[in-house]
This record gives C-alpha cells, structure tokens and sequence, in this order.
C-alpha cells in the first residue's frame, strides 16, 4: 500500500466522503488514496474507520457503525451491506461484488479476499486465525457463497469456494496445523497446503476441513464430520474422518408435481404473511393478494402473455411479481419498475422488487428456491419483534454528520 503517511486525523478522507455526496455517522474517519469512486445512496455509520489506496463504492452500499476496512484495494459492489463492528485487515485486495452481507463481528485478515456476488458471511466469523499475514495467504469465493455463523476460514494458505457453496453454523476450514511439541525434526510434519471445495457443495453444522482437501461439486458433508481426505463428487460423506455414505441421484420434479410443490409453499407463505399482521388472501384461481392491491402468481408453461397482463391489471399498479417453475424468456421483456419475474427452477430474478416481493424472495430462499443475486434478502418485519428491538436501537444520523 502507498497511502499517504503524512499526519493526518482521518477528517481529510471524511470531506472527499462528504464531497461526493456519502452520508456519514459522526467520527467517521478515512485514509485514501488518489483512486476514489462512489455510487448514489451510499451511507456510513458512526465511528467507521475506511483507508485504501484505491477505494469503489457501488450504489447502494451500507457500512455499519464502528467498522475498520483497510486494503490496498477496497472494492463493495452495488447494494453490498457491512454491518456494525466489522473488521477488515486486507494488504492487497478485499473485494465483494454486488448483493454481499457481512454481518456483525465479522473479521477478515489475509492477503487478498475476493467474494463474487450475494455472499453471506455470518455473524462472528473470522476469515484469517492464524499466520495470516503469509504471502500464500489468499480467499477466493463464488457466487452466492454463504457461510454460517461463529466459522473460521483459516487461510494461511489459499481457500476456493466454488459458486453456490453453503454452510451452517461453527464451519472450519484450516490450511495448516503446528504444535510446539511436535517438531518437524522430531518427525511430526506440519501441514500447509490449500483447500478447494467445487461448486454446489453443503458444509452442515460444525463441519470442519483439514488442510489439502479438495470437495467434489454437489457433495453434501453431515454435521459434525472432519473431512481430512478427497471427497468425490454428488456424494453424502460423513464421521470422523468424513467418509463416503452413499452417491446422491435427485430426482428434480417435473411439471405438474413442481408446479404443486411450489403451489404448496406459496400457501405456507400466506400462513406466514398472516403472522406478520398482513391482510393476504388466495383466491381460487391461484393468485394471491397482499395488503392494497399487490398480486403474486404462479403460472405454468403455458400460460400465455394476456393472462399474465390481466392479473397485473387487476394488483391496481402496486406490485406484481410472477413466479414459473421453468424458464420463460418470453415474459422476461414484460417485467419494469412495478413488476418482477421469479424464475424456480433456474433461480433468474428481473425486474423490481417492493417490500412484498423483498419478503417472497427471503420466504422461497429458506424453502431451498433462491432467486436473484443482485441485493441482499430482506423480510418484513413481525410486528411483535420489531416493536420490542426499537426499545433498545440507537438513533440514527442523517445527512452527512457534520
């Protein structure tokens, strides 16, 4: 890094915030470099510490309050949400495309971490723990990788997550394994080597990956196993040590059978719209009404575009979001500013979302249908649980904080 050495209290890099149009908490303090790009809507919580040689903030993004981001390049993708007390220690690169969440506690320490879109990092994981300051030490994560909470990734070699990697809760990852009393020379080889998990690979809870394992796509490890070996592809591993169960063979559902499966779920969700206090009705044709004139409906393969139109007629110009089981690129044109298309099978999201559509996105995603990797999910609130968290939030700043 070449940040400027010179003394300086931090109020410098908070003006050129300021000047391009960010919103500031009070005691924001930043350190940058001659490479500074913001989006709109970009807003930073009090006491948050930024410093970066080259610093790209997408539209959208939101860094919680008493935060510390430090790389050589510090790069957050559009709509990308840091929430509070997270702490980022990164010499070369921390870079986390568009739709990422990391949340409270969090702690990144490594050379380079390089996260693609809709990445989730839980509550209380550290990314680093342990020699890593190495120049081996490097994390490259896919799209729509999400790891649980309370998980270490400890990357003092490189660690590669394929797309659509998941985990639970209290995952670990080691790169490498010393003790003081069991000396190289007195034959007791330390370990250093990277670990490499492919595509579409679930990590159950308390999982844990010794170093120089390489995860086949699509494999599923049980909760509470240590793989310390190779494990194939589209298998279920599990024990201690991990290992091979039984070969998976999903049987995806076709036409009526999806589209009941999904038709299931949809009145689960309704259940679960009454519970949060929202008039919502389904009526016999299949749509479902929300509140003041939003409509949700699932349609089949052949449905065709007239129909489509009359149910969006009918939401009153609120919002309309249709879901289909199987891709249909003939609807995808009709979508705009009030009405979005839900692609099943494929996980494709165009089009708007409003609040209704935010909580149908969130509900299909805990039910193993996620869509769309351009924001973060978000839920309505429950009123019960809302009102009693106000009691004790902070407030808030406007503006800029000056």
């Amino acid at each position: 890094m070449t940040i400027d050495q010179t003394p300086d209290d931090g109020s410098a890099g908070r003006r050129r915030l300021i000047e391009a149009g960010v919103r500031l908490g009070p005691g924001v303090r930043a350190w940058l470099g001659a490479d500074v790009r913001v989006g709109r809507d970009v807003t930073i919580g009090a006491g948050t510490v930024l410093a970066a040689d080259t610093l790209t903030l997408g539209d959208g993004v939101t860094i919680g309050e008493d935060c510390d981001l430090r790389a050589g390049t510090l790069f957050l993708g559009d709509a990308t949400e840091i929430q509070s007390s997270v702490t980022v220690l990164v010499a070369d690169a921390f870079e986390v495309e568009g739709g990422g969440r990391i949340e409270s506690l969090a702690q990144v320490t490594c050379r380079s971490f390089q996260a693609d879109r809709l990445l989730y990092l839980g509550r209380e994981t550290s990314v680093g723990y342990g020699g890593t300051t190495a120049s081996t030490s490097h994390v490259v994560l896919g799209a729509r990788v999400a790891i649980g909470p309370h998980s270490i990734l400890n990357a003092n070699q490189p660690i590669i997550l394929g797309d659509e990697v998941g985990s639970g809760s209290h995952l670990t990852i080691w790169t490498h394994g010393f003790h003081f009393g069991h000396r190289l020379l007195d034959g007791y080889p330390a370990t250093f080597a990277p670990v490499r998990v492919e595509r579409n690979v679930w990590l159950a809870y308390h999982a844990t990956v010794l170093p120089g394992v390489t995860i086949g796509a699509g494999t599923i490890v049980a909760a509470g196993s240590v793989v310390s070996r190779d494990l194939p592809a589209g298998v279920l591993a599990g024990g201690v040590p991990a290992a091979v169960k039984r070969t998976l063979a999903p049987r995806p559902p076709q036409g009526d059978e999806a589209h009941r499966r999904v038709d299931a779920l949809l009145d689960e969700w309704v259940a679960e719209l009454h519970w949060k206090g929202l008039p919502a009705k389904r009526a016999l044709d299949g749509p479902i009404d929300v509140g003041d004139g939003h409509r949700v409906l699932l349609v089949t393969g052949t449905t065709g575009l007239d129909t489509v139109n009359a149910h969006a007629d009918a939401a009153g110009g609120r919002g309309f979001h249709l879901l289909t089981v199987d891709d249909r690129p003939d609807l995808r044109p009709w979508t705009g500013r009030t009405r979005a298309l839900f692609e099943l099978r494929s996980g494709r999201l165009t089009g708007c979302l409003d609040d209704v559509g935010h909580d149908l996105r969130d509900f299909l995603r805990r039910n193993a249908l996620p869509c769309g990797d351009q924001l973060p999910f978000r839920s309505l609130p429950v009123e019960g649980f809302a009102r009693l968290a106000a009691l004790t939030r902070k407030p808030t700043t406007t503006g800029n904080g000056r």
